[in-house]
């Protein structure tokens, strides 16, 4: 009985993953051709910055990572290092409410979302616990918009999507396009690839300076490297996520030096910066909350992150660029 309710499940999961791969190309030529106009009505028009916003401190933005499915509902140990940010920076604009994995910026749960049910359900699953292969259905569905994001025919159209949802929510904060105000954008795994691959088109659109940071990132020798001022590269020497991911992007190969990431990396536009005994995610991941020796990985990344805000260039010693 139980092997046959295994099974069946395992059948369910690889029939609903076969038909999210399906969907994933197509949710964004369905964006960009304008047949999701409803769900773009849902995010609604930013208001207009008054000119005491051209005052406030530095804008950044948190793209949270595979896990996310709504900017609304961040982990406990990612709101743990969102607030613990604020608290340390109280003169920056902190958002942290963009859904990164749609290039309308709608997150999974928003009515009349395709699939919204289902998303609804494999969420309770997740909020209870359950950790079933369905519910890993999430990350998987997430994944292959990062791939999307990364892919060369399909990487323009979604990352102009994203970087529309990030300037909706800059603007609906108070930030003044052509200002000049810096912007960093925080993207935590497969997060720093859509970051990285927003920045051209951002930039177009404010006129402003953008760095970003990297925690955990899963990034490809995106076009966006030739635009943003920097990327910080936040790395644990245990997070083996983020080194498939270098090698799952032949661009990013030492032997492909003339690729973006190749390029940037000579140019000392990236900085890498390594945490020791950090894994990708769990207890033991950037956001960790156990305490080993009065301090949590939460802590130490955030004391990375807020080093890396609080000065112009990198904070700290830069870690020598590894093959990938």
């Amino acid at each position: 009985m139980i092997t046959s309710i295994l099974f069946t499940l395992i059948i369910l999961a690889s029939a609903a993953l076969l038909v999210t791969a399906a969907f994933s190309p197509l949710e964004t030529l369905s964006w960009w051709a304008g047949w999701t106009e409803d769900e773009l009505d849902i995010v609604g028009p930013a208001p207009l910055p008054s000119p005491e916003d051209n005052q406030r401190g530095p804008y950044v933005v948190y793209l949270s990572g595979i896990a996310s499915i709504s900017g609304q509902y961040l982990i406990p140990r990612e709101k743990a290092f969102i607030k613990a940010l604020k608290k340390r920076l109280p003169d920056a604009t902190i958002i942290a409410d963009v859904f990164p994995y749609s290039p309308s910026g709608v997150h999974l749960i928003a009515s009349p979302r395709s699939f919204e049910k289902m998303w609804r359900w494999l969420q309770k699953l997740k909020l209870q616990g359950r950790r079933s292969l369905l519910s890993t259905l999430i990350n998987l569905r997430n994944v292959y918009q990062v791939m999307i994001s990364a892919d060369h025919r399909y990487g323009p159209i979604y990352n102009q999507g994203a970087a529309q949802a990030i300037e909706t929510a800059l603007l609906g904060a108070g930030y003044a396009p052509n200002s000049g105000a810096p912007i960093t954008i925080i993207g935590y795994s497969g997060g720093a690839q859509i970051a990285v691959g927003a920045v051209t088109f951002l930039k177009a659109r404010l006129s402003a300076p953008i760095d970003v940071i990297s925690i955990g990132g899963v990034i490809a020798s995106d076009p966006g490297l030739n635009t943003l001022r920097r990327l910080h590269h936040i790395f644990g020497d245990g997070d083996n996520v983020r080194r498939f991911g270098a090698l799952m992007f032949p661009e990013r190969w030492s032997i492909l030096a003339n690729s973006e990431w190749n390029a940037a990396k000579r140019d000392g536009r990236i900085s890498f910066y390594k945490m020791a005994d950090m894994l990708h995610a769990g207890p033991q991941g950037y956001f960790g909350l156990p305490k080993k020796d009065g301090v949590s990985n939460n802590q130490r990344t955030l004391e990375r992150v807020v080093g890396i805000l609080s000065e112009p260039g990198p904070s700290t010693k830069q870690i020598q660029p590894h093959a990938f």
